[in-house]
């Protein structure tokens, strides 16, 4: 009699835990709370609303068949994420820079001569889906996505509405600190050769940069397979950004060495 007695209290028992609230069960937090968390780990709202002009310095390891290799870097980011990038890397002996600009009407690269166009989609997008998208994906209607770990980070996923997809966004159980971004973009190898995918971000690395914490260290990725990896080891703050960085010299207002004119 005493343990069917016993057997009935097990069975009320479970069935209790089973009616029990979901608050009840697990501890999982608001969607809006978290990015509210977020963006005051970032600086707060007038901070990434004000997002800095970025002068950045570090290496990028390369991906596919050049795995394992890094170049130099140097990049300078205007806010609205238009920018010039400088990567220098030997090459038999020599020392070569490779120069790429974009300002969102126009992504040319020059590499010892002319300048090649490159379609805008991809640095458009990455532009679109920095730090700031925070402060979008708070007024997009955020849904809680279940949880996860991201470079060995435990994270709550949060999803909100971006274009033809959703854009998940890995933060932090911790601090709330953005740890991935995933959302739907686009890969071009040329003009004319545009193909829609998956891309995603991993940040690492935060320190403070201005009013902002800034991940030293991103990871990219599409399709889930990686692209490349930026470490960053000087950062500062442009008090203004010369629009002049994005503007294609004049070939006869300069000398032009030697070394550039032989292909």
């Amino acid at each position: 009699m005493r343990s069917v007695s016993a057997l009935v209290a097990l069975v009320v028992l479970v069935a209790l835990a089973t009616l029990a609230p979901p608050a009840a069960r697990a501890q999982e937090p608001d969607a809006a709370e978290l990015l509210r968390r977020s963006i005051d780990y970032h600086g707060g709202r007038a901070a990434l609303e004000a997002w800095p002009n970025l002068e950045l310095d570090g290496s990028y390891e390369m991906s596919g068949r050049m795995a394992g290799r890094s170049v130099d870097m140097m990049m300078k980011v205007r806010d609205d994420g238009a920018y010039r990038q400088e990567i220098t890397f030997e090459f038999r002996g020599r020392k070569l820079t490779m120069t790429e600009i974009f300002d969102h009407a126009i992504r040319k690269r020059r590499f010892r001569v002319g300048w090649d166009d490159l379609p805008l989609d991809e640095p458009a997008e990455e532009a679109a889906h920095t730090h700031p998208f925070l402060l979008e994906a708070a007024d997009r209607g955020p849904e809680l996505a279940g949880d996860g770990s991201e470079a060995d980070v435990e994270v709550w996923y949060v999803e909100v509405e971006d274009g033809r997809a959703r854009a998940r966004l890995g933060l932090a159980k911790d601090d709330a600190r953005l740890v991935s971004m995933e959302f739907p973009g686009v890969e071009a190898e040329g003009l004319g050769t545009r193909e829609e995918v998956t891309k995603k971000m991993v940040y690492r690395d935060y320190r403070a940069l201005g009013e902002v914490r800034y991940p030293y260290d991103q990871e990219y990725m599409t399709d889930g397979t990686p692209d490349g990896r930026l470490r960053i080891e000087e950062a500062s703050v442009l008090a203004a950004f010369d629009d002049g960085w994005l503007t294609i010299p004049d070939p006869t207002d300069r000398f032009i060495p030697s070394e550039e004119l032989v292909f």
